[in-house]
């Protein structure tokens, strides 16, 4: 992972969002997002169309992941769809085998780990602090020492939040880089893979650079370029 690379060119130009459209999914602000760092993005879970991205996204859902893929039972998930798992599953086998950059948000993070023998956390104590709220709910997350994430915000930065599930056993491969913190209780807010250009956000920045403050958009679009700037495995 480049964690040095933090003024690198902007190597892509077509990320793949591989997101179900449903009535409460329609990715809208993924596309709008990339489109204004002048990407051209698309939606898809077709196997083959992967070949013509330059990156995977791996986008926040309102449906969670099955609890058997990291070998356990459904307690509290909402709205599993194995059907949506599988496509998931497929195209992240794909893209890590063809190096292709990814990007896990929110449900993507979590989708990440599992991949990598990890397992969540099916609705985390802490959850109040973290569930959607109206307006957006925002908190501070520590980046931890000598990551990428340091490097691009210092020891900490303000993130959105809109999740009840967290990671809870760290995949094989994976370094946890950012993390919130109460005192009491912590959540693990990103991970990076160590042997592939993976990164992974618990947060929304797609919806922090449309809808945020000036210092939010700003710490936004700053990761989303440098997520830009990295190329894949040859």
């Amino acid at each position: 992972m480049p964690y040095d690379n933090l003024k690198g060119v902007l190597t892509m130009k077509k990320p793949m969002i591989a997101g179900l459209v449903t009535a409460d999914d329609d990715y809208k602000d993924y596309c709008k997002a990339f489109e204004e760092l002048g990407q051209e993005p698309f939606i898809s879970l077709n196997l083959q169309d992967l070949d013509l991205a330059d990156a995977l996204i791996l986008p926040g859902s309102g449906q969670d992941m099955n609890p058997k893929l990291w070998g356990s039972e459904d307690q509290c998930s909402n709205d599993i769809n194995d059907a949506l798992d599988a496509a998931q599953w497929a195209l992240m086998d794909s893209a890590v085998k063809k190096g292709k950059p990814i990007l896990g948000i929110c449900r993507g993070m979590q989708f990440i780990n599992v991949y990598f023998g990890g397992t969540l956390i099916q609705d985390l104590p802490c959850s109040a602090s973290h569930k959607a709220a109206t307006p957006e709910q925002y908190h501070d997350v520590l980046h931890l020492p000598a990551t990428f994430m340091e490097a691009l915000y210092g020891e900490t930065s303000e993130v959105n939040t809109r999740h009840h599930q967290g990671i809870g056993r760290i995949g094989e491969n994976l370094q946890v880089v950012s993390i919130w913190n109460d005192g009491e209780d912590s959540v693990v807010e990103a991970i990076a893979c160590e042997q592939h250009s993976i990164l992974g956000l618990q947060w929304h920045p797609e919806k922090m650079f449309l809808y945020g403050n000036e210092n939010q958009r700003t710490d936004a679009k700053k990761l989303l370029q440098w997520f830009l700037t990295l190329e894949g495995e040859k």
